[in-house]
């Protein structure tokens, strides 16, 4: 594999399921969001005239289990910046779940944020209805050079996007007590390999699931782990240079296929038509493959695993697995931009993003000066050696529709109810006809 920085992403970036998120609100601080007692921070104490509130929406990495929450680390690290900029920092936390209606429903109030997180399938229409502002200007060329991905915040004509968590490539991770069990030495690198190993499982492994997925979920998020690496594997793709809907080819039915006959074969469970947590059913050993992320396969103590950072389809070499490449944006009725760039520099830089890295959610640094390369340097290889294996969602209108459409359809499938070919023609016919 070719040897280069981590991740050589398509250029991407994706619509939204929402219209801008309204600015400059005095919102809740993040004391009172949190429920807990409010604290008058030095910001708000400030005698200089009076503060000024930026409204800062963010989602949630850390685990359950862990240490710290998101709220605290972000509202300790937000307590320097109040003091230096005499300015409050409005921080709320929002769910993953209902995350695109939340940002829908700020856009029709002030309750919005000045600065948000953006997944890919967010920005289209944000940018095409020009809720969203151009940050470019606001960075000296000294700081555009610092950021190992700033290039990937230019969408559509702008620099919309400030790379902000970039990584998390999904690999297949296996536990290899399990797979020892059934004679297998080695994480499958090949569909056919896969295969091979899932049928030795179901053999000699009595009451373990060889690959389990997250069928049952209520969000399309979970494409990103069980059709796309697929899908990629096949030499499929999403829309062409245009834009057009592609879904629907000989390499996409083929991968479709692939997934329903694994289904068929008992190698993916009748059960994952209902399961939504394939990762604590491999921390319980009850499954012996999964897809995820890399930075939750981090977080799993007592098991014996091993991943393989590329499932290999009919593409061979090129085949692909989703990474994420979110970022931080800047709406446009934020009335202090210059203020509201001085916060995104700040919670990318080095000094807090090395911390929130080692306390909240392991991923590859972003700046060059971020000397964190995390504790665990199991991934090092794959980041190394398989950029060119990682795709993140390409831009086109309506995309978080399209999604939402295939995972129903594709969840029918599973449940025996849909074939594969209609599930892409019906989802093409769908876009084409409501949501082009």
């Amino acid at each position: 594999m070719k040897k280069k920085p981590f991740i050589a992403l398509a250029a991407s970036a994706a619509m939204a399921a929402g219209l801008l998120a309204g600015c400059g609100g005095t919102g809740k601080t993040a004391q009172e969001s949190s429920g807990a007692a409010s604290a008058e921070t030095p910001a708000a104490e400030a005698a200089d005239g009076e503060a000024q509130t930026l409204t800062l929406w963010l989602p949630p990495f850390a685990g359950t289990d862990g240490e710290i929450t998101d709220l605290d680390f972000w509202t300790e690290k937000a307590a320097a910046f109040e003091a230096e900029n005499n300015c409050k920092v409005s921080i709320e936390i929002t769910p993953w779940d209902g995350y695109e209606e939340k940002y829908l429903t700020g856009s029709t109030s002030d309750d919005g944020p000045d600065v948000g997180y953006l997944y890919m399938e967010m920005f289209y229409d944000y940018i095409n209805n020009g809720m969203i502002a151009d940050v470019d200007s606001y960075f000296t060329d000294e700081e555009k050079a610092n950021y190992k991905y700033y290039s990937l915040g230019n969408i559509q004509g702008g620099q919309y996007g400030l790379p902000f968590v970039v990584g998390n490539p999904r690999v297949l991770i296996a536990n290899m007590d399990i797979l020892g069990e059934a004679g297998i030495d080695k994480v499958p690198a090949t569909w056919e390999e896969l295969e091979t190993v899932g049928k030795a499982i179901l053999e000699k492994c009595d009451g373990v699931s060889p690959l389990m997925q997250d069928w049952g979920n209520p969000h399309y998020g979970s494409l990103n782990e069980i059709y796309w690496p697929f899908f990629w594997g096949a030499g499929a793709s999403i829309v062409d240079e245009e834009g057009n809907l592609t879904i629907d080819t000989k390499e996409g039915l083929e991968a479709t296929e692939y997934l329903m006959k694994l289904k068929e074969e008992g190698i993916i469970p009748a059960s994952a038509t209902s399961n939504d947590d394939s990762l604590t059913s491999f921390k319980n050993g009850e499954a012996a493959m999964i897809y995820c992320a890399t930075s939750n396969a981090l977080k799993i103590d007592g098991v014996n695993w091993d991943y393989a950072p590329v499932i290999k389809g009919p593409a061979g070499d090129q085949s692909k697995t989703f990474v994420a490449a979110d970022c931080l944006v800047m709406f446009e009725k934020c009335q202090n931009k210059e203020l509201a760039a001085k916060l995104m520099k700040y919670l990318s830089s080095a000094e807090v993003m090395a911390d929130f890295h080692k306390r909240v959610s392991q991923q590859p640094a972003i700046t060059e000066d971020d000397s964190y390369t995390g504790e665990n340097n199991k991934f090092d290889d794959m980041f190394a050696n398989y950029s060119d294996n990682m795709q993140s969602l390409p831009v086109f209108a309506n995309a978080s529709g399209m999604y939402d459409s295939l995972f129903k359809n594709l969840q029918s499938m599973m449940l025996g109810e849909m074939e594969p070919a209609a599930v892409l023609s019906e989802t093409t016919t769908y876009y084409n006809e409501n949501l082009k």
